[in-house]
């Protein structure tokens, strides 16, 4: 970099615009900072996300993810676009797991008692078990029962299914080819007692998490305030964190407390857990070597809060997955909203550079207003995104001369060189009007806090870049 610029500001008390006289250099990527909350604000097909009564989580293993609703099973891709993969009217869906093969999604229907099939290629829903009666008998396909499956996760064959079937304080085991259902812990009893198969006892077993090998599953016990470990080939459970008392204390071991944890993941790794530790409104990580639990995100204060580690806030957290690569977590608070936590920032790509701003010609631009004929007259109302917001009365003259983007577009045989008003899509107001501020004053507005200047960053790259 030149010694001539400089970066600029990330902060600043009042988001004062840049003076860029000398030129800087603008990072645009690995600005995510590890345990940065962002707030997803999406659109489904039938109205905002967070007004669908959304319940569980789950990576789609390729950078996007599924969210079950009470009644259907969404997709939600890495742009932000919703789309319906099933429904099932009458449903009440909890927890949701996909395949390793990524063909079909397994969800539990804690409304109804029984853990169901969707297709995702085709939306076909089918159950796989449950009588639809809350019950515990084992059995096969409609002759078991559950009550109130919550948690779902899959072996990593795809061969079975691991259940917290939550009011029975138990964890079941499904056959995926023929539904078959056994008892793998759990006397049924409320109770936190480690032990052998029924010999244990759960208190409201939510969230589950299965190891890369299969061999180990890993339960969040709702009332016990504990993350246990249940062994799949023997079903001996002992308990990984949590002293059993409510807190929200760091520690290892039995020195950890959680209130309520209720969602839980596992990294891609295996070697840590992430919890939605529900009533401390935190996400806490847990290292599975050694039970050490600390806090990612979550002043513990009930909130909405943006921000990073404990800057952020959350609302009773309840549902958790965590993207392929290891970078994001999706989380589901109790009101619907989703929120997503960095669990660790990706290396920027090396195809990409920071903006550059080179050192300012202003002055020398402005000059070349005078005396030239093939500049266009007058001014122009851009119409901006695709809600065509207004920026009125911009002089055509000033921005050409400032820049070859807009000199090609009001160039002598286009159509916007008379044009009163121009549309802009693929942007935003923000952003573009931080573009013609620049042009016109020699000031650069990237907004306030990291996550809002990395991303202006990036679209005023584009807008640069772009041919008109």
């Amino acid at each position: 970099m030149e010694a001539s610029r400089k970066r600029a500001r990330t902060g600043g008390e009042e988001g004062e615009p840049v003076a860029v006289a000398a030129g800087f250099e603008a990072p645009i990527f690995g600005a995510r900072a590890v345990g940065q909350v962002t707030t997803l604000a999406l659109e489904g097909e039938d109205g905002p996300l967070a007004s669908l009564n959304l319940r569980g989580v789950a990576s789609d293993h390729a950078g996007a993810w599924y969210v079950a609703t009470l009644v259907s099973v969404l997709h939600v891709s890495a742009a932000e676009r919703v789309r319906t993969v099933a429904t099932c009217e009458g449903g009440g869906f909890s927890g949701v797991a996909l395949s390793p093969d990524g063909s079909a999604l397994f969800v539990a229907d804690a409304g109804n008692n029984k853990i169901r099939r969707v297709e995702v290629a085709t939306g076909t829903v089918t159950a796989t078990a449950g009588s639809g009666e809350g019950g515990d008998a084992d059995g096969v396909g409609g002759a078991a029962e559950f009550h109130c499956p919550w948690g779902v996760t899959v072996s990593p064959d795809g061969s079975a299914l691991f259940v917290a079937d939550c009011d029975n304080n138990k964890i079941r085991r499904v056959e995926v080819a023929t539904g078959a259902v056994t008892t793998l812990a759990g006397s049924g009893e409320e109770g936190d007692e480690d032990g052998v198969g029924g010999v244990a006892h759960f208190n409201g077993p939510a969230g589950l998490a299965l190891s890369l090998d299969g061999s180990a599953l890993f339960v969040a016990d709702f009332f016990s305030h504990k993350i246990r470990r249940v062994e799949v080939a023997t079903g001996a459970v002992t308990t990984l964190a949590g002293s059993g008392e409510e807190g929200s204390a760091d520690g290892v071991g039995g020195a950890a407390q959680f209130r309520f944890p209720h969602g839980v993941t596992i990294s891609p790794d295996g070697s840590a857990l992430f919890v939605a530790d529900n009533g401390n409104h935190k996400i806490r990580r847990v290292w599975v070597a050694t039970g050490a639990v600390t806090t990612l995100a979550g002043s513990g204060a009930r909130g909405s809060a943006d921000g990073v580690g404990g800057a952020a806030q959350f609302e009773y957290p309840v549902a958790l997955a965590i993207s392929a690569d290891s970078t994001t977590l999706l989380a589901r608070m109790e009101g619907s909203a989703l929120r997503q936590v960095c669990v660790a920032a990706p290396p920027p790509p090396p195809s990409f550079a920071p903006l550059v701003v080179p050192p300012s010609t202003f002055s020398a631009d402005m000059g070349k207003m005078w005396g030239d004929a093939t500049l266009p007259q007058g001014m122009v109302t851009f119409l901006v995104g695709d809600n065509e917001e207004r920026v009125e009365h911009v002089s055509k003259c000033a921005l050409c001369v400032r820049s070859v983007f807009f000199r090609t577009m009001f160039g002598i045989g286009m159509k916007e060189r008379d044009a009163a008003e121009v549309t802009v899509l693929e942007t935003d107001l923000a952003s573009f009007t931080a573009l013609v501020r620049y042009l016109l004053t020699d000031q650069l507005d990237l907004g306030e806090g990291e996550g809002e200047q990395a991303r202006r960053a990036l679209v005023l790259r584009q807008l640069a870049q772009k041919n008109p």
